[in-house]
């Protein structure tokens, strides 16, 4: 791989890397806004004063529309008082109005959603830090291959909730093409367990291993950093 092609990979990470980055940076102010909102209300929570964060949640949508499909509040174990637990999720697609995404929560039913497992719910709650989880497929809600970007909520209660958007593997894809001048050599950006979050060609597909083939002429990883575990390689066949 030549210097001009190493330098214009760079740039490209340095692009994913900003735009991720800037969601992180608007939900970590929309968490402060949803502890603001939420303080005032008499514990245990309910739903209903759960649905007062709505606007907060539907701002970071319209901050990212065209790259950000869903943002949502969910919440602890424990934290409300009319149910276990619950998801308070926006979404909207291109100028369409958010509508709120309802998710199977009784543990009793075949399509239970037990994001409380999830890693994107998980991490940030055990870490106190922002997460980038993914690609996986997103059955409890859009069936596409997602990323979900995730930052901890603490309230003085002591509860933990997490404060999400989802982002379709397709809109990582499109800016990883954007961003770069060339088509040749194919780009592949990986996740930290070296699963294929996006490329620039239809021979690597999101979600899979990635096998570095002999045949091919590998570049050097380019690490994204900070919260982002992701690694940019190109590949000449």
């Amino acid at each position: 791989m030549n210097d001009r092609e190493l330098a214009s990979l760079r740039r490209c990470a340095e692009r994913i890397r900003a735009r991720v980055d800037r969601v992180l940076d608007d939900l970590g102010s929309a968490q402060a806004e949803v502890v603001r909102v939420l303080a005032p209300a008499r514990r245990p929570l309910r739903r209903a004063d759960v649905a007062q964060v709505h606007p907060t949640l539907v701002k970071v949508l319209d901050q990212h529309r065209g790259f950000v499909q869903g943002v949502g509040l969910a919440l602890d174990d424990g934290h409300l008082d009319d149910a276990s637990r619950w998801l308070e999720w926006w979404r909207s697609e291109d100028d369409e109005p958010a509508r709120f995404v309802r998710h199977q929560l009784d543990p009793a039913h075949n399509h239970f959603y037990d994001y409380v497992g999830q890693d994107w719910f998980a991490l940030p709650r055990r870490t106190g830090r922002p997460a980038v989880t993914g690609p996986f497929v997103d059955f409890a809600g859009t069936n596409e291959h997602t990323i979900t970007l995730a930052v901890p909520v603490f309230h003085d209660d002591e509860f933990v909730d997490v404060l999400g958007a989802d982002v379709a593997v397709e809109g990582v894809e499109r800016l990883l093409i954007e961003s770069l001048r060339s088509r040749s050599p194919d780009a592949v950006l990986l996740n930290e367990h070296d699963r294929v979050v996006a490329s620039t060609s239809a021979r690597w597909w999101s979600g899979t291993l990635l096998r570095r083939d002999a045949g091919v002429n590998w570049s050097q990883d380019i690490d994204l950093g900070g919260d982002l575990r992701w690694r940019l390689v190109a590949a000449h066949r």
